[in-house]
């Protein structure tokens, strides 16, 4: 059994959190809001809200080190992630 699609959301910046919900929400994948701040996010199951410290990267490293193959992650920042540590899965999505 393959595990489900989840999305991280580097928050801080994030100007399409809205459009993420909907579609979100639209497919049913788990959501989690990544933050040095805390800050308002949807009352819905999907949608979980990380408050992380305000160390440099403190999102952009709690994100990369829960990616796997089947995260989307959103983020303007390029993250400085080793994909050696991923596997693909070998049936479609």
């Amino acid at each position: 059994m393959t595990s489900a699609l989840e999305i991280l959301v580097d928050a801080d910046a994030c100007p399409v959190k809205d459009e993420i919900y909907r579609v979100a929400d639209r497919h049913q994948v788990a959501v989690v809001i990544v933050s040095n701040s805390p800050f308002r996010v949807p009352d819905h199951p999907l949608v979980s809200r990380v408050v992380v410290s305000d160390a440099f990267d403190a999102a952009d490293d709690y994100i990369a080190e829960r990616t796997s193959a089947r995260t989307v992650v959103v983020t303007s920042d390029i993250l400085p992630v080793s994909y050696t540590h991923l596997t693909l899965p070998t049936t479609p999505y």
